[in-house]
């Protein structure tokens, strides 16, 4: 693990994604962050030397997979729903014919793209999904 639990909540201050959570979380943003990245090397080759730009960005990935994982898990792919007279309306962040992976996918690249760009690390033509 590139990014500790301690650093994720006390230097980047999150507070999305509970303790036992985060190793999960974290894995998968590294996993998507060096699927990004692999041109230009091993982004995580050097674990003595941990950049905070870097770490920031594991941890807006790792939230954003969270955040996007839990959303559907708890039935935010319905838009709306009429039955019986009862209406029930949510407001999702996944654009219709979206997959889930997709979702998850375009929402971790949100996240890390405004962090890594200015590094070097991130193509300009790296596209999500690919």
């Amino acid at each position: 693990m590139y990014v500790k639990y301690g650093y994720y909540s006390n230097n980047y201050k999150g507070a999305v994604i509970p303790k036992e959570d985060f190793q999960r979380t974290e894995q998968e943003a590294e996993t998507y962050i060096r699927y990004l990245t692999y041109l230009n090397g091993d982004i995580f080759a050097d674990e003595a030397h941990t950049d905070p730009v870097i770490m920031d960005a594991v941890c807006a990935a790792a939230e954003a997979y969270y955040t996007a994982t839990m959303e559907q898990q708890q039935g935010g792919n319905v838009k709306s729903e009429n039955k019986d007279g009862m209406s029930v309306s949510f407001i999702v962040a996944r654009k219709d014919g979206e997959t889930v992976d997709e979702y998850v996918k375009r929402s971790m690249y949100q996240a890390v793209r405004v962090r890594l760009l200015p590094t070097g690390w991130l193509s300009r033509r790296a596209k999500v999904g690919v």
